[in-house]
């Protein structure tokens, strides 16, 4: 274009100068002159209207230029709202996915939304079902927070109630003209004068949780491009009022299934002490297993039976039902703590009977030196309880040999020992003295070189005919 004009303005010079020569030399004709003239003006002529018509591109393009500058720059002004509303978006989903904290997240909002779009009030409300109203917890004004929080009742013609029902946003940039009967209600709020407000609904799987609001106190605050980021935004925060809604779900159920766990494990806890008060450990633990039946032979073992003496006559005296199992269980825990102490395991009680048994279920070697030791004990609780005035007595009996253990009953599981050394430890203690320990000779014989004993010699014994007896008195 610049070559061009510079060529026609050459052209119109051209044409000048020839026609001052003509005019100078004046030697044509008259009628050569007027033909030379007359082509000289229409070549001239021809010259202007093309320098013209250039003129006429060159005015359209710079028009055309100016144009596309203005373009340019709303393109360019577009371009860097569109950044400034993606890091925003970009910080709001940080916060979202980071925190559950709805004052971090609209301090953020409200910060970065300073360059881009005038707010001064920011509200966040959830759905509460049971009130049917929206609750407005956070409400931030002009950057601090309002305490307390409002109620807007779906009940009633508010904008909370007309965004919720119809699960549409509302937007106004002159409230006072295009809803004036919403107007009070809003300002109610923050005691403020709102002219411009954008109500955005919280969507989550196609139900309203919460409504996210946007005001402030001039008109026209909102264009297009603002109101797709403030859109986004609302849809970022509905993300995250859900993802806080799970998590508190979650946390609850947790802690239920916590408490439940606690719960069985308590529950487990007592059945098993429960269970171990009933049968040995080890037994038990063969059971939960899964055996059925359950015998084992022991070819060595020690049975010690202690019993009242005169229970009938003492029931009698005691009188009260009370006393009486208060008394046996005394004397039986006594008992129990004597049995853990030495490691011998209590069979049961049969009224005022007691029963344990060493070498059984687990075997050992000194299962008779350590029934030995236990029943010396229960002596010397017995005359403990003499010092204090009690005329309470029982005797023990002893024996050792060989003994089939198991569990029987599936309802009310029972460890019992079967076997002729049971009954015959029975008769030791049957055939017996008040305050004394009697036992066989299979007891002593196994015990004799760590106890001292008194010969009793041989005696009749009910079932088992002549049997040569002893008592045992002390440790060597």
């Amino acid at each position: 274009m610049k070559y061009l004009s510079e060529s026609i303005f050459a052209k119109e010079l051209e044409t000048l100068e020839r026609l001052r020569s003509l005019l100078s030399e004046n030697k044509s004709s008259k009628e050569t002159l007027e033909l030379e003239l007359k082509n000289l003006i229409e070549e001239f002529s021809n010259t202007i209207t093309t320098s013209s018509k250039l003129a006429k591109v060159s005015d359209n393009n710079e028009k055309r230029l100016i144009k596309a500058q203005e373009r340019s720059e709303k393109a360019n002004i577009l371009l860097k709202e569109k950044n400034q509303s993606l890091t925003l978006l970009s910080e709001v989903g940080k916060l979202v996915t980071s925190s559950l904290e709805m004052k971090d997240i609209l301090n953020a909002i409200y910060n970065n939304l300073k360059s881009l779009i005038k707010i001064e009030i920011l509200t966040f409300g959830l759905f509460e079902e049971q009130q049917n109203c929206i609750k407005y917890k956070n409400i931030l004004v002009k950057g601090e927070y309002l305490p307390g929080m409002q109620k807007d009742s779906l009940d009633d013609d508010n904008l909370s109630s007309f965004c919720f029902k119809s699960q549409k946003e509302f937007i106004s940039n002159n409230l006072e003209k295009d809803f004036p009967h919403y107007k009070k209600s809003i300002e109610k709020q923050t005691g403020e004068t709102i002219d411009s407000v954008a109500y955005f609904p919280l969507k989550a799987h196609d139900e309203i949780i919460g409504i996210l609001t946007f005001q402030n106190t001039e008109k026209d605050t909102f264009s297009e491009s603002t109101i797709g980021m403030l859109r986004d935004m609302a849809n970022f925060i509905a993300i995250g009022v859900d993802n806080a809604n799970a998590y508190k779900k979650l946390s609850k159920r947790n802690k239920e299934l916590k408490g439940t766990l606690e719960e069985i494990r308590n529950l487990n806890e007592k059945a098993e002490n429960l269970l171990l008060n009933i049968l040995p450990k080890s037994t038990a633990e063969r059971l939960k297993k899964g055996e059925i039946t359950i015998a084992d032979y022991f070819p060595q073992a020690t049975v010690l039976f202690a019993d009242i003496v005169g229970f009938s006559k003492l029931s009698v005296d005691i009188g009260s039902p009370e006393k009486l199992v208060s008394l046996l269980n005394d004397i039986f825990t006594v008992f129990d703590s004597i049995a853990e102490r030495y490691k011998l395991e209590k069979i049961k009680t049969i009224g005022d009977c007691y029963m344990l048994a060493g070498g059984v279920p687990d075997k050992s070697d000194d299962h008779a030196f350590r029934s030995a030791l236990a029943s010396l004990e229960m002596i010397q609780y017995l005359d403990e309880l003499h010092k204090t005035g009690s005329s309470l007595n029982f005797r023990i009996g002893l024996h050792s040999g060989d003994v089939v253990a198991g569990v029987i009953g599936k309802k009310k599981f029972v460890y019992d020992l079967w076997g002729d050394t049971v009954n015959t430890a029975s008769r030791m203690e049957s055939h017996g003295r008040p305050g004394r320990i009697h036992c066989t000779k299979e007891f002593f014989e196994l015990t004799k070189d760590k106890f001292l004993f008194e010969d009793r010699g041989e005696m009749e014994v009910k079932g088992k005919g002549i049997m040569h007896t002893y008592f045992l008195n002390t440790k060597k």
